[in-house]
C-alpha cells in the first residue's frame, strides 16, 4: 500500500486560508499569489480525496473532513516548525497574546508562562486570565493567539490537542447534600462547562438546584464552597484545604469529564510561538499526571 505524504506547504496553505477565511489575504501573507493558493487548496484536496473548503460567494465553510484535517495539520507543522528553529537563531519581536483559563489550573500555568519568559527575555507574552468560554470567543475575534480552554466536546475551531479530566462534587467540611432538597450550587456565570456538567448530572438524576452564589473568580468560588455557601464541582488541581471531595455514596451523580484543549492561530505561531505551546503542553501534562487517583 502507498503511503500518502501531506506537503507540509499545502498544509500550511490550508490552515492559513481557514484562519483568515479569505484566499487573497492568505495569499499576502504566505507571500504568494490568490491563484497559486487556490492551487495548492485543490492539490490537497485531490492528494486525500474530499472536499476540505465549500465557497459559496463570499461565505467559505470548512467541510467536517477540513475541521478533522486542520487540527492534525497544526500539529504537523508546530513540529516542522520546531525542527526548523533549531536551525534559526533569529530573535522574533512579536507579541504573543496568550488566554489562560480561570477554571482550570491557571497558577500552574502562570508560573510556567512566567518562568519560560525569565528563561528567554526575547519571549514577548500578553497573557489574559478569563473564563474559557470568553477565550474561545476572544481567540475567534482574533483578539488572542493561543488559548487553553475547557470546552463542550467534539472540534471546535483551532483546537489543536485535548486531554480529559474527571470533575468531581465538593462542599465544605461538616457539610451534606442530604440536608438540602434543592442542592446549593456555587459556581462561574452561566456558560461555564463546570456548571453544565452539575445541572445535567442533577437533571438525570431529578434532583433540583438552585445557584446561590456565582463569581468569574475561582479564588471567590473556593472561598464560597469553604465557607459552607453551597456545593460545586472542581478538580483534583483546584481542591483546597476546607473542603472534601463528595462521592456517590452522599446522593450526587457523577459528573461527565471535561475537555481541556490547546487552541491556537497558526498563522501567529512562529518561534515563540512554539516555545509557548510546549510549555502549556508540559504543563499540563505534568498536572494530570500529579492528579491522584479517585478514592473508591
Amino acid at each position: 500500500m502507498r503511503v500518502l505524504n501531506l506537503p507540509t506547504d499545502l498544509l500550511r496553505t490550508f490552515v492559513t486560508v481557514i484562519e483568515v477565511q479569505n484566499f487573497t489575504r492568505a495569499a499576502d501573507l504566505l507571500g504568494r499569489s490568490q491563484p497559486a493558493v487556490s492551487l495548492q487548496v485543490k492539490r490537497l484536496e485531490e492528494l486525500v480525496g474530499y472536499k476540505l473548503i465549500h465557497q459559496k460567494g463570499r461565505n467559505m465553510q470548512v467541510s467536517d473532513k477540513g475541521e478533522a484535517l486542520a487540527m492534525h495539520a497544526r500539529q504537523i507543522l508546530r513540529l516542522n516548525d520546531q525542527a526548523v528553529g533549531l536551525f534559526d537563531n533569529r530573535a522574533g519581536d512579536d507579541t504573543l497574546r496568550i488566554g489562560l483559563p480561570l477554571d482550570y489550573g491557571v497558577r500552574e500555568l502562570q508560573r510556567s508562562l512566567t518562568a519560560l519568559m525569565k528563561e528567554t527575555p526575547q519571549t514577548h507574552l500578553r497573557v489574559t486570565c478569563d473564563l474559557s468560554q470568553h477565550l474561545l470567543d476572544a481567540l475567534i475575534r482574533d483578539e488572542i493567539d493561543i488559548a487553553l480552554a475547557l470546552y463542550q466536546g467534539g472540534d471546535p475551531q483551532f483546537l489543536v490537542r485535548y486531554w480529559q479530566e474527571n470533575p468531581f462534587w465538593v462542599g465544605a467540611d461538616g457539610l451534606s447534600p442530604g440536608d438540602f432538597s434543592d442542592l446549593p450550587l456555587v459556581a462561574h456565570p452561566t456558560g461555564c462547562v463546570y456548571l453544565q456538567r452539575m445541572r445535567e448530572a442533577l437533571k438525570r438524576s431529578r434532583r433540583g438546584w438552585e445557584v446561590v452564589f456565582s463569581s468569574p473568580d475561582i479564588d471567590a468560588v473556593q472561598q464560597a464552597v469553604r465557607d459552607g455557601l453551597g456545593f460545586s464541582s472542581l478538580t483534583a488541581l483546584t481542591l483546597r484545604e476546607g473542603m472534601r471531595r463528595i462521592g456517590e455514596d452522599e446522593g450526587l451523580p457523577v459528573l461527565e469529564p471535561l475537555q481541556i484543549g490547546l487552541f491556537y492561530r497558526q498563522t501567529r505561531l512562529r518561534g515563540s510561538g512554539n516555545r509557548v505551546t510546549e510549555c502549556l503542553i508540559e504543563t499540563i501534562e505534568k498536572v494530570l499526571l500529579s492528579v491522584p487517583p479517585a478514592v473508591e
